[in-house]
């Protein structure tokens, strides 16, 4: 992920003007940054961003991180209502099975199945468009706040992740994790725990074997055996 401060400016500026943002002052309150924090930002005086400060402003305009430091926004065609016709048609409430044998938190692990074939331990129902989804049941309170014991993670493996998704990590030892996205760059990926206070990591690629898109976190109460 290259910060490139004269895209990121035209980029500010470019949904400062779509949201109707009239100053750097009132960005900072909407999007609850410091305004010196900002500023800095802005004139180039902190040439490597915190990723938090950047997706807490990717958030706030609806796009990603790496989009808007790196990527012409103005120039990014807009989706047709067609299109959002079509992915609407595509959404189907799905049986999403739980892999029973599988954990997700402190040392838990994967087992040898690599994606449901329509068994499981119990199911929730959840809108998706891949027909291989399936969901995970976190255990104990590694991965709070953002997860809490109980509740599941819904994963897609046939759909496509970017910088700022949040993943399912599977490594070669068998330790299941979910880890926002960042980049893969010289062999490595580079990846942000769920609790954001916590510093960026890296892995091996050689390590991970299974990378896969997580749709959302489901509450306990929306299992059924």
């Amino acid at each position: 992920m290259v910060f490139d401060l004269d895209i990121f400016n035209n980029n500010i500026k470019y949904l400062m003007e779509r949201e109707g943002i009239g100053s750097v002052t009132e960005l900072a309150k909407k999007v609850r940054l410091q305004q010196s924090t900002l500023h800095r930002l802005l004139t180039g005086e902190v040439k490597d961003p915190k990723y938090t400060t950047l997706k807490a402003l990717a958030s706030y305009f609806q796009v990603s991180p790496i989009d808007l430091i790196e990527r012409d926004l103005q120039a990014v065609p807009a989706s047709s209502s067609q299109d959002m016709q079509s992915d609407l048609h595509a959404l189907m409430l799905h049986t999403v099975p739980v892999l029973g044998n599988t954990q997700l938190g402190h040392s838990g692990y994967w087992s040898d199945m690599q994606y449901p074939v329509g068994t499981g331990d119990g199911f929730l129902r959840w809108p998706s468009c891949d027909r291989d989804v399936y969901a995970l049941k976190c255990v104990g309170d590694s991965m709070m706040p953002r997860i809490k014991e109980g509740e599941f993670v819904i994963v897609e493996p046939n759909q496509n992740f970017h910088p700022g998704d949040e993943v399912l990590v599977v490594t070669s030892s068998g330790e299941v994790m979910v880890k926002t996205f960042l980049f893969k760059r010289d062999g490595y990926y580079h990846l942000l725990p769920v609790n954001e206070d916590h510093a960026p990591i890296r892995l091996p690629v050689e390590e991970v074997t299974q990378m896969q898109y997580v749709a959302g976190i489901a509450k306990s109460s929306l299992w059924h055996p």
